[in-house]
């Protein structure tokens, strides 16, 4: 009879839990590492759009048929990290293909339950959580849902009646780590679970659990627990469902210590930073939205460049003052303002002289007692003209190689590669463009003849007189050292070798004047488009780099195109 209660309680168990499966839409799979048979559930395949009769029969290959390819390198090197026993459990944000040609994020995870009697991974089990709306909106969040202890935190099923009496009919093990209870304890007496909580928060998490109850949305908190003698933020996830009197909720917590703790370093950070905004006077105003009145502060007519006795602020004349590249920019502001209450926004404005200067507007609304029809914002300005200028030259030093004033490496890889996918994404070889990659030759030979100096002017010389043949959407950089790059968009592969030619002209034709005498340099250059055949721009560029050398092993000083069809 105490074999059969066992047996019933463990069918109980397994119910519970596949029910909080379930209730948090986790998808589920399970992989032998040795003979690559996986085993998937009905979820796993819904979130890549199928069933799973659709994908069957399943193997580790319907995995990787699905998973993006840039992300299946870092997955295996954190698999094998936990294969190796160097992290209790496998974790990683992956992309899978959907059925509609989209990628969506997944939050991927698992556990090695069984070894071979070699000690090599048998059997690994996990699941899958779509996480892509969390990533297209940066919800920061912890859904680590998963079965019982293969993850930390607690799973757990909660309920609470109409009359507010609540109960815990099951909690998994790692209960104990959230709030020092057992899962029994638990159950037998749900107020030992809330008697951890930090007792300025208690009031806060009884009210978000009324409030998932009244409206049925997902009940999200953040709040601290004391347990040990040691205060920690947990972050709580639960979907609610209505049952007869009564709501029941399947969910997870986890601890959030660590995240929480950069958090409140950010909040300090900004609060601090508001407070120096304070102590700086910066110009404030009110701005009546239904009659059109504003009031200014005397720091806002100096930075709007207007005389207090000579000139009535107003809405319309703040709307005149605004950049009109920038007008649309403040509308949506002020319409965003009327939704959350605050209004955030960064503009330039033309002064009465003509000059341009741009200000940070940062503003609250305040409903009118009187008048609920209408409200007031309220808030400052700041000149930031200086700060914008020290970004756009931050931004422009960033991508600029110092000694020639053309871009650098870094900004001509990340424009090739952007251009790179987009024309690849086209499927076909008819989006023109073509690069050039030149060296000069013999370029050790000037600086060590003729010292750096003069090797320093070659460089800029070089620049500037390639500079002066290209258009202005070209991308010309020096990749570094004696190399440099053309990038030509809309340019056919014909059409670049013709421009190589004339770089390759135009260089050796070049006079570099030194102390003792005047000499030349040449370039040995490239050329190559984009072809259907190149998997990637690093594979595309390792082909440009190929007729490069090919170039010199010929004899330097000419222009090698590079076809399209590899042999």
């Amino acid at each position: 009879m105490e074999e059969i209660n066992k047996l019933n309680e463990l069918h109980m168990e397994v119910a519970r839990l596949r029910q909080i499966i379930d209730g948090t839409n986790i998808g589920t799979w399970e992989w032998n590492v040795q003979t690559g048979e996986t085993r998937f559930n009905e979820r796993w395949a819904q979130i890549i759009g199928y069933t799973l009769d659709e994908i069957s029969p399943t193997n580790i290959d319907t995995w990787l048929n699905f998973a993006h390819p840039d992300d299946l390198a870092k997955s295996e090197r954190l698999l094998n990290a936990h294969f190796d026993g160097h992290t209790p459990f496998y974790h990683c944000e992956i992309r899978m293909k959907h059925r509609d040609g989209t990628w969506v994020w997944v939050r991927d995870h698992g556990r090695v339950v069984t070894r071979n009697p070699e000690g090599l991974p048998e059997w690994i089990v996990g699941s899958h959580i779509d996480i892509t709306q969390e990533k297209l909106e940066h919800i920061a969040t912890q859904r680590l849902n998963k079965i019982a202890s293969s993850v930390p935190g607690v799973i757990y099923e909660f309920e609470m009646d109409d009359d507010g009496q609540m109960a815990f009919p099951y909690a998994s093990p790692g209960i104990v780590d959230i709030y020092g209870v057992t899962p029994e304890e638990a159950m037998e007496q749900v107020d030992e679970v809330f008697s951890a909580i930090h007792p300025a928060d208690v009031e806060y998490v009884e009210k978000s659990i009324l409030q998932s109850a009244q409206n049925l949305e997902p009940w999200v908190a953040e709040y601290r627990v004391e347990l040990h003698g040691q205060t920690r933020w947990v972050s709580g996830y639960a979907r609610p469902e209505r049952l007869k009197n009564k709501t029941r909720w399947y969910g997870l917590i986890v601890d959030s210590t660590d995240t929480k703790k950069v958090s409140l370093k950010l909040e300090e950070s900004q609060r601090r930073l508001k407070q120096a905004q304070t102590l700086a006077q910066l110009g404030h105003w009110e701005a009546n939205t239904e009659t059109g009145d504003l009031f200014w502060s005397p720091q806002i007519f100096e930075i709007f460049g207007f005389e207090p006795d000579s000139f009535q602020p107003s809405t319309k004349a703040f709307y005149d003052a605004v950049h009109p590249d920038d007008r649309k920019r403040v509308q949506a502001s002020e319409e965003q303002a009327k939704l959350t209450g605050i209004q955030d926004v960064e503009h330039r404005i033309v002064r009465p002289d003509g000059t341009i200067r741009w200000v940070h507007e940062y503003a609250h609304v305040v409903p009118q007692r009187d008048n609920a029809d209408s409200s007031v914002l309220i808030g400052t300005v700041q000149d930031i003209t200086e700060r914008k200028a020290l970004e756009i030259r931050l931004r422009e030093q960033s991508n600029t190689d110092a000694l020639t004033q053309i871009f650098n490496r870094r900004y001509a890889m990340a424009f090739l590669k952007k251009l790179f996918n987009v024309n690849h994404a086209r499927l076909n070889d008819n989006a023109e463009c073509a690069v050039i990659s030149f060296d000069i030759d013999y370029f050790k030979k000037v600086n060590d003849t003729y010292g750096h100096a003069i090797g320093d002017r070659a460089l800029r010389l070089l620049a500037q007189t390639v500079k002066e043949v290209l258009r202005s959407d070209d991308v010309f950089a020096r990749m570094g050292g004696e190399e440099f790059m053309i990038i030509l968009p809309g340019t056919t592969l014909s059409e670049g070798y013709c421009l190589a030619e004339r770089v390759r002209e135009l260089v050796e034709s070049t006079a570099i004047s030194t102390r003792s005498c005047v000499t030349h340099i040449t370039v040995t250059l490239a050329v190559a488009s984009y072809s259907m055949n190149d998997s990637s721009v690093e594979d595309f560029y390792v082909r440009l780099d190929d007729g490069l050398y090919k170039g010199k092993r010929e004899g330097r000083n000419r222009v090698v195109l590079v076809e399209n069809e590899r042999a």
